[in-house]
This record gives C-alpha cells, sequence and structure tokens, in this order.
C-alpha cells in the first residue's frame, strides 16, 4: 500500500496563498462557487486546475458537474471553485471535519474574492461543516440563505457527484431540476 504523506495549511490560515486552490469563474459562472471536501490527489494538486488530472483530462467527477451545469450553458471551466479544507488529507478521512474548520477563515476570503450569488457544495461532509460552523441546519437539496464572510449568499448542497456514489447523479438531477429558475434568477444576477 502507497503511504500519502498530509500536507496541512489549517496550521498557518494566515499565510495561505488566496490563489491556491480558488479558481473564480468567468462569464456566468464568475457568480456560481463550487465547494469541494479538501484537493484530490489526483486532481487540482497535481494538474493546478479543478476537476483536470495532469494529463489535461476531465475527472469523472467533473464530467457528473457539467451534466449537471449543462443546463446553465456553464461547465467546470467556467465556475468558480475551491475546497472547503485546503490541507490534503490523503487517506486520513478522521481529520476532514478538523481541517475544514480551522481553513474556515481562509474559506470566508475566497468568498468575499468573488462577486458569487450561490454556493453549491459537493457531499454531505461540507454541508455538514458549514452548518457546524454557522450554528444552522444545512439539509442535502434546499438551497437557502446563509451569511458567509459577512456577506449573504445563497447555498445548495448537492450529492457528491463522484461516480462512487451510485445514487447521488439521479438525486442531483432532481435538485437542479427543482431549483432551475433559482439558479438561473441567481448566476444572471
Amino acid at each position: 500500500m502507497k503511504i500519502i504523506k498530509e500536507e496541512h495549511f489549517c496550521l498557518d490560515t494566515d499565510n495561505f496563498p488566496l490563489d491556491k486552490y480558488f479558481q473564480t469563474g468567468g462569464g456566468l459562472g464568475e457568480r456560481l462557487l463550487i465547494v469541494g471536501e479538501s484537493p484530490a490527489e489526483n486532481g487540482w494538486r497535481k494538474s493546478g486546475k479543478a476537476f483536470y488530472s495532469p494529463e489535461g483530462k476531465l475527472l469523472a467527477t467533473g464530467k457528473r458537474l457539467n451534466e449537471l451545469l449543462s443546463m446553465y450553458d456553464l461547465d467546470v471551466s467556467k465556475c468558480g471553485f475551491t475546497e472547503l479544507s485546503k490541507c490534503f488529507i490523503g487517506n486520513n478521512r478522521k481529520i476532514l471535519g478538523d481541517c475544514c474548520k480551522k481553513c474556515w477563515p481562509i474559506f470566508e476570503k475566497q468568498v468575499n474574492r468573488g462577486d458569487f450569488h450561490i454556493i453549491i457544495t459537493l457531499g454531505v461532509i461540507p454541508a455538514q461543516i458549514i452548518g457546524d460552523i454557522l450554528g444552522d441546519v444545512v439539509e442535502m437539496g434546499v438551497l437557502k440563505k446563509v451569511e458567509i464572510g459577512g456577506r449573504q449568499i445563497m447555498l445548495l448542497p448537492i450529492y457528491h457527484p463522484s461516480p462512487a456514489s451510485p445514487f447521488g447523479r439521479e438525486k442531483n438531477r432532481k435538485i437542479f431540476e427543482k431549483y432551475t429558475k433559482d439558479i438561473k434568477s441567481l448566476i444572471l444576477g
């Protein structure tokens, strides 16, 4: 078994470069921020680009997100993107929540760097952690207004679009269908 060395940025959040693991988006996508859990080993840690392999191929998670975003003439390359935790945790998922909470000041600064009107979180864990930090209930598939970094923003937690999540694809499609008008309104400004 290959041992993957962890990389922690949660220990010195004041000196974290805000451009690292942060994509602003363009056009309509600059109003939409997608938020993952933490940097993946073979994703943008090596490629420098969210949802792409080091060889420049779109990863399966990115393909599934593109299926959803295509309703709005968007794709992952046009949307804002960041990770809730900036740490690379390797296989040590037990520390993900702690790293996310410690990285929260970085996340708030990144949210305030753009003109984001909606945040879409990927997976149950980011939704739970955001709810814990905000002291609010955040439900999967429910659009709600929250305050992050001193600003009001709409939050929509969806199921992780990874192919490893067998039911996420259909659940996410229903979520996006339910909120089509709301999402369009938010990205159009």
